[in-house]
């Protein structure tokens, strides 16, 4: 420690002894928080309109208004009115929208709102039923200034919410003149409805007259109906035995084979196919068996082998079902049923193998369960009955008999199937005839009964709106809307262009947008002074007699003692001034000028560290730190909003730390933020003291080589 203090106050004489030393402390001192208080004057209250009122939009008016019932109305004027009252943007008025855009363009003003010459008329479109929603036009100059748009563009909504206030309001003020004008005239809203009640019930018993005459047209169309069905029924019945008689005949000479060699034929196709699907699922099974307990076994089974099984299922699928059909064609039904039920063991057998994945632990139990289902159905396949069943002599010979019966008679058939082929056009034809006739009729029907319930609802809708309207007639509510209307029209007016109020609540309210900036100017003017007092005053300690073997340690310790001090200048001055001198809101300030200590003490250290074993290399980190905290430490901008590198770094970032506990003092503490905040801080710290001094004797050498590069540039210090 002795030798620490020396160096300390060693320090402290020579920077006394030289005047340049102490302008340059002092300057040290106070450059950096110059630059936090004139920023954040600067940034004050820039959305105030006392602010905002200075920045110059020009409006032009050129709408040429409209007629609505005989009433004049020029909304583009209404605007104007609202916007010479408004002084939230510097508003100008230009004669014509040539000169506001060419204010525009040479930026003499920052944007222009243009009142197109229909803008009323689109205004009152409803009136017409085209519905033309009235457009303002908006040109903003973006070159001029990168926050001035964002400015005039919160107007620019202000001016479409007051707009459409504007002509709600004067819509609802034009309806109740009209209203007042109707009373004036001697009409009464009253009789007006009782009047409407009425007539609505005149229309009603038209309706009824309607539905009669549609109910005699309804009976007269079941009628005709009735005796085509009839008719129908008699050809359809002839025409039915007709074509049942040639099924038959048809099914009899399919059925029959030409001769006993493809008969033969058939039953050895059948028999190989099915003897084969045997043979593969035998296969299968025991492939499936040898792998069901290994897991290697299976994964490779199902990387080297799934696939081709996968392809053999599926042909043996088609195989069987040509087998099936081959069957249904020679009348072997109950055979070619259990070829079927073959094939939808092999499609569940397809299925599992879909499901055969690599195994890992997790779902092993669950492959092994699959496998084991597969090997499930193999067992129960109908593969030996239908063997069984091909091989039955009784089978063979009862199909041979049927066979040669049906070849005696296949002559015959072909005759009467010709018979009651032509028999069977004629019916067809008639049959057709008596449908058309039919299907005409219920369409007519149809519309009818359609028309009437239309004309029965709309009758009862009536008789309701009816109710409605004498009710309305002798209901005093409808006299006090009529009493409101004539004489309170602009309350009403006012009510209906803004209906909803909304109550805003602020959480740790601060009242000017220069409070809560002060926070980041004041943490970056800190770093910005610890970055100059490592660039301007040298880190390395001389060897001298009155230091006894100093360690490095020591040297480390003694010259930071210089830049603690110079630090905590910093913190003081910069926070008393923002309390004092600019006047920020602060809850805290106790806690605040703390902070800022704490600020310049751990700034103070990482920029030291730094320098102190990277020399050169270390002020460039310094420099790269704050521009990357600059950009990305929420100081201006949400860190949500900011690209995803920044939200990497950004727990890294020490502004984070600092001016979340100065917020914490400004607008209202929460929970341990503050505490949370300041430990974060000491963290910094321990690790900037362990990361300086383990880097400085391995960094020598590249510290050397820079320096000496340096030198040889001959224009470098």
């Amino acid at each position: 420690m002795k030798n620490i203090f020396n160096i300390i106050g060693h320090d402290l004489r020579k920077c006394t002894s030289s005047v340049v030393a102490m302008i340059t402390i002092m300057g040290l001192c106070i450059i950096p928080c110059l630059y936090a208080w004139f920023n954040i004057f600067s940034n004050w209250s820039p959305y105030d309109s006392d602010a905002t009122g200075r920045i110059s939009v020009v409006v032009a008016n050129e709408d040429k208004g409209a007629n609505a019932v005989g009433i004049e109305i020029n909304v583009g004027e209404k605007i104007v009115s609202a916007l010479q009252a408004n002084d939230a943007i510097g508003w100008k008025f230009a004669d014509s929208s040539k000169e506001a855009l060419d204010g525009v363009y040479a930026s003499d003003y920052y944007a222009a709102l243009i009142i197109p010459e229909d803008f009323s008329s689109d205004a009152l479109s409803f009136i017409s039923g085209s519905l033309e929603n009235p457009k303002l036009i908006y040109y903003e100059n973006e070159k001029k200034n990168a926050i001035a748009p964002k400015i005039t563009g919160k107007a620019k909504t202000a001016v479409q919410e007051e707009v459409n206030a504007a002509f709600v309001q004067t819509l609802a003020g034009y309806v109740a003149d009209a209203v007042s004008v109707a009373e004036a005239s001697g009409y009464d809203p009253q009789d007006i409805f009782a009047d409407l009640s009425n007539r609505i019930e005149l229309l009603s018993e038209r309706l009824d007259d309607c539905i009669v005459m549609l109910d005699a047209a309804s009976s007269l169309s079941d009628a005709a109906d009735s005796l085509l069905k009839v008719s129908g029924a008699l050809t359809d019945s002839a025409g039915d035995a007709v074509t049942s008689e040639k099924k038959v005949l048809d099914t009899a000479s399919t059925i029959a084979p030409e001769n006993d060699s493809a008969y033969t034929q058939a039953i050895d196709s059948v028999t190989r196919i099915n003897s084969q699907t045997r043979s593969n699922l035998s296969a299968l099974d025991s492939r499936l068996e040898a792998v069901y307990q290994d897991k290697d076994l299976y994964n490779s089974f199902v990387e080297n082998e799934l696939d081709t099984q996968k392809k053999l299922v599926a042909e043996m699928q088609k195989s069987n079902s040509s087998a099936a059909e081959s069957l249904k064609t020679l009348g072997l039904n109950t055979l070619a049923s259990q070829f079927e039920e073959q094939n939808k063991d092999l499609e569940a057998i397809a299925a599992k193998l879909d499901l055969l994945v690599p195994a890992t632990d997790e779902n092993w139990p669950e492959m092994q369960q699959n496998v084991q289902d597969i090997r499930t159905i193999i067992a129960g396949s109908k593969g030996a009955a239908i063997d069984t069943a091909l091989k039955t002599d009784n089978l063979s010979e009862l199909d041979r008999k049927l066979r040669t019966a049906l070849q005696q008679t296949s002559a015959s058939i072909e005759g009467m199937k010709q018979s009651l082929t032509g028999l069977g056009g004629i019916l067809e034809q008639l049959g057709g005839v008596f449908d058309g006739y039919g299907s005409s009729l219920g369409k007519l029907d149809k519309g009818v009964a359609g028309t009437r319930s239309n004309l029965i609802a709309m009758r009862s809708n009536l008789d309701v709106l009816a109710e409605l309207m004498a009710a309305v007639a002798g209901n005093q509510d409808l006299a006090e809307a009529d009493s409101i209307l004539s004489e309170n029209s602009g309350r009403f007016a006012s009510y209906l262009a803004s209906p909803v109020k909304m109550d805003t609540s602020v959480i740790y309210p601060i009242e000017t947008y220069g409070s809560a900036m002060a926070p980041f100017y004041t943490v970056l003017a800190q770093w910005v002074g610890a970055l100059l007092t490592a660039v301007l005053i040298k880190v390395k300690v001389k060897e001298r007699k009155d230091l006894v073997k100093p360690r490095l340690y020591q040297k480390f310790f003694g010259r930071y003692g210089l830049y603690l001090i110079i630090g905590l200048a910093q913190a003081l001055i910069v926070s008393l001034g923002d309390l004092l001198y600019v006047k920020i809101q602060c809850l805290h300030p106790v806690l605040f000028v703390l902070q800022a200590c704490m600020n310049g003490i751990c700034f103070m250290m990482i920029n030291y560290a730094l320098v102190f074993a990277l020399d050169n290399i270390g002020m460039a980190a310094g420099v790269i730190i704050l521009v990357l905290q600059v950009a990305g430490s929420g100081g201006t901008y949400p860190v949500e909003v900011l690209p995803d590198v920044f939200k990497v770094l950004y727990p890294f970032m020490p502004f984070r730390y600092s001016m979340t506990a100065m917020r914490e003092c400004i607008g209202g503490t929460f929970d341990h933020t503050y505490a949370k905040c300041m430990g974060t801080l000491a963290l910094f710290f321990v690790g900037s003291v362990i990361l300086g001094q383990l880097l400085y004797k391995p960094a020598l050498w590249i510290n050397r080589l820079i320096a000496e590069s340096k030198q040889k540039s001959d224009i470098m210090l």
